[in-house]
Formats: C-alpha cells, sequence, structure tokens
C-alpha cells in the first residue's frame, strides 16, 4: 500500500488568496482544536510556525494547518495510494466550508491528483503518472483544455508510447492556480501554517535567553561570579582568560522581573515586598557561596 502527501483546502470566500496577502497571521487556537478532533487521545507536540511554500512536506506523523479568515489548509501524509475520488468523509468534513480542494502527490510512484467538492458533491476529479490515468471523474474545466489539447508536452514524450499529452504534475498545479489565485511555490506568495507531530515526539521550543537580572540558584559559584572574580583581580598581575559573556548557557536563572502592576504599586505593598524580598536572598546566598570559594582558592 502507498502513501501520500495530501493538501486539504476548506475555502469560504471567493478569493482565497486575499487573507494570505493581507498578512493575516494564521490563527494556532483553530489548528489546536482541529487537531483535537482527528487525534482526541494524542498529545500533540508543536513543530513551529513556517511558510507551507517553503518547507519540506509532511512526513509521517505530522500535520501542518494553516487558519485564516474562509480559509483553512491542512497537509498531512495519507497511508494510501493516491485516489482523490474515494477521499474519506473523515477529511471532506473535517471543517465546514462549502468548498473543498485536495492536492496529493505520491514522489514513489510519481502519481499527482487533485479534487474539488461543491457542497459535499464531487465536481471534478483527476489522478495519473507520466504514462497513465489513475482517474478522471467529472468533465475537464476550462483550464485543463490546454494540457489535453498537447500545448505543454512532457518532455521525452517521443520516447514513451503511452505518454500522457501532459504531466499530471504541470496540470496539478494548473489546478492550483485557477481554484486558488495562486500557486506553492518557495518565490511565490508565502502561506503561514502551524506545524505539530502526533507521534508522541517532544515538542520543538526556540532557544531564547531567558529575561530578568541574573541570580545565582546553586551552591557553589558559577561562571559568572568566577568571571567577575578574575577582572576584580587582574590589577594583581593575575590573567582574565576569557573577556566574552559570561551568561551564555551557564548554571544560572533569571530572577522574575517585577511587574507593571507591581512596580506601580505602592513601597510597602505586598507584592514588592515579596519580590524585594526573594532578590535579596538569592544575591546574599550568591556573595556567600563566592566567598567561600574564594577563601578555599587562597
Amino acid at each position: 500500500m502507498g502513501h501520500h502527501v495530501a493538501t486539504f483546502w476548506y475555502l469560504d470566500t471567493d478569493d482565497p488568496a486575499a487573507p494570505i496577502r493581507s498578512g493575516h497571521p494564521s490563527d494556532p487556537g483553530f489548528a489546536r482544536r482541529l487537531l483535537s478532533r482527528l487525534h482526541p487521545t494524542v498529545t500533540v507536540a508543536s513543530l513551529g510556525a513556517f511558510p507551507l511554500n517553503r518547507s519540506a512536506s509532511t512526513g509521517p506523523g505530522e500535520i501542518y494547518v494553516g487558519s485564516f479568515p474562509g480559509l483553512t489548509v491542512v497537509q498531512t501524509l495519507l497511508d494510501d495510494p493516491v485516489s482523490p475520488s474515494a477521499t474519506s468523509d473523515r477529511w471532506l468534513r473535517l471543517v465546514e466550508a462549502p468548498t473543498v480542494l485536495l492536492f496529493s502527490h505520491e514522489p514513489d510512484s510519481g502519481v499527482s491528483g487533485f479534487a474539488r467538492w461543491e457542497s459535499g458533491r464531487l465536481v471534478r476529479s483527476f489522478a495519473g503518472a507520466d504514462d497513465r490515468i489513475i482517474e478522471d471523474e467529472g468533465m475537464p474545466l476550462p483550464f485543463e483544455r490546454p494540457y489535453w489539447a498537447g500545448e505543454f508536452p512532457l518532455d521525452g514524450a517521443d520516447d514513451t508510447p503511452l505518454a500522457l499529452p501532459f504531466s499530471p504534475s504541470s496540470l496539478l498545479h494548473a489546478a492550483h492556480r485557477d481554484w486558488l489565485g495562486f500557486d506553492l511555490d518557495p518565490g511565490g506568495l508565502d502561506v503561514p501554517v502551524h506545524g505539530f507531530a502526533t507521534d508522541g515526539r517532544r515538542e520543538v521550543r526556540p532557544h531564547t535567553p531567558p529575561a530578568g537580572p541574573a541570580v545565582h540558584v546553586v551552591g557553589s559559584p558559577g561562571r559568572a561570579e568566577l568571571h567577575a572574580a578574575t577582572r576584580r583581580h587582574a590589577g594583581a598581575g593575575k590573567p582574565v582568560p576569557d573577556r566574552s559573556t559570561p551568561y551564555v548557557d551557564d548554571d544560572y536563572e533569571r530572577a522574575p522581573l517585577v511587574p507593571a502592576v507591581a512596580r506601580a504599586s505602592p513601597p510597602g505593598s505586598v507584592a514588592v515586598r515579596r519580590v524585594a524580598g526573594a532578590a535579596r536572598d538569592a544575591v546574599r546566598r550568591a556573595r556567600a557561596a563566592m566567598s567561600r570559594r574564594l577563601s578555599n582558592r587562597r
């Protein structure tokens, strides 16, 4: 049994490109709600946000979702051969929309296909490889005529007796442009999506430096204290081994910043006293630990 990448578009707008061109961000909350319907017993992990047209296609256990006003796109890997007309109702009814589009591609076999449903009724579907037709349902639409007429022949078609008068992958892209007003081209319109894993892998979290004043929270001096100590003793002829910042992946945590509401509170307020007291205690512990370390070195 084959598997293929399927990209569904759920449309409730006459201009699908408009919300994307306007720069409207994708709604991550809607994506999470959609996934809870698809995978109610699975804890999904975020893979981040990125443009669908400039990313690798989904792999096993992955799904990409982009949601905009009047438009939702879902890309996933299906464990079936390409057969658009046999698409499960699970996917056709995933998002309530009058128009559902499907674009499918199976890299191993080279089969490409597309389909369009209006109010739940299949209007057109086609799937094939360069040398064979898998399915051909409904009447060809106007954008298809130049392809069937041989205006876009395959390269090397003369060497393939069973070659179609066009490449099915080219016809898929023509359907994409006609139905959506753009193509998923790396140099074209960026389509923001959120990626998720449904196979139990850990969530990908961006590494960002913590905010707030550095406060040492372990029992011995960290690199920041040692860095400061060596700089203070540099005048006595002792070398300064490292002039780079000490706050890179060290054993520090960041004390929480005082919220704006606390800063606006009276000096004797409970919120201010708690934060100030925690900061003073942490600083005292850091100074004591540093003193012990320096005493042991003498």
